[in-house]
């Protein structure tokens, strides 16, 4: 899965897409990245089977983020990275371990900079998907 996932990785900059910061129905917590990482899976196989490229597929996973939690600081930024680099792995600019490397530094940085961050997302749901699945420890 983790391999089918890092296909996937890559998918981070969608234009101003998004017309809100919050959904209506925001799901909670561990749901919600479980949700995620569900929808990653099923994404990962198609892209695998060649129906869609990685950049359909964040394009897809960014949808399902936002009707579940949508917008906010942290989720934006890991997201628009995700985009980034599907684009630039769907061009063959980049390969898996580059990728690989620039979201877990991504990662990190919200690691460092989560405990000083003032106005705290309540769910940042999309970035603690992309720590499962990167086997790193999620936000506290």
């Amino acid at each position: 899965m983790a391999v089918l996932l890092a296909a996937l990785a890559g998918c981070a900059n969608l234009p101003q897409l998004f017309p809100s910061s919050q959904s209506s129905s925001p799901a909670r917590g561990n749901n919600a990245a479980d949700a995620l990482l569900a929808e990653a899976d099923r994404l990962a196989d198609r892209v695998g089977k060649g129906e869609l490229t990685r950049v359909q597929a964040a394009e897809k996973l960014g949808e399902t983020r936002i009707k579940l939690v949508g917008r906010n600081l942290v989720d934006d930024d890991v997201y628009r990275l995700y985009y980034q680099i599907a684009q630039l792995r769907d061009a063959g600019k980049i390969d898996g371990d580059a990728a690989r490397k620039q979201m877990e530094d991504r990662l990190r940085y919200w690691q460092r900079r989560w405990p000083g961050l003032q106005n705290k997302p309540a769910n940042p749901a999309f970035t603690q998907f992309m720590f499962k699945v990167y086997n790193l420890p999620p936000l506290k």
